[in-house]
């Protein structure tokens, strides 16, 4: 799992993705990719659209399958069908998990 807006989670999960691949060519690799509030208003990364295509490009060439999670979504699920009223980053990632695990 990891972000596609910016920070580690872009630069980092994206690199390490291409390291894998590297050392294991034929191992199928998935990741479970949360993406950004594409509303600017909302956005605390100033540079998120640009860490966005730069990580996708990477993405697509060395993920076989990429489970999409909507930041928004996550955040409209803990508060309206879970009833948290203001989600933590630490109930987002439970919840987050709680996907892989189905999946």
């Amino acid at each position: 799992t990891h972000s596609i807006a910016g920070g580690t989670g872009s630069g980092m999960g994206s690199y390490l993705l291409e390291k894998l691949q590297d050392h294991f060519p034929k191992k199928l690799v998935t990741t479970y990719s949360v993406f950004p509030n594409w509303d600017q208003s909302q956005s605390d990364v100033v540079v998120q659209p640009y860490n966005s295509v730069l990580t996708l490009k990477r993405l697509t060439l060395h993920a076989d399958a990429v489970v999409v999670l909507d930041n928004t979504a996550l955040n409209r699920i803990a508060t309206e069908r879970l009833r948290i009223s203001n989600p933590t980053v630490d109930n987002l990632n439970s919840l987050v998990a709680t996907i892989m695990a189905a999946s």
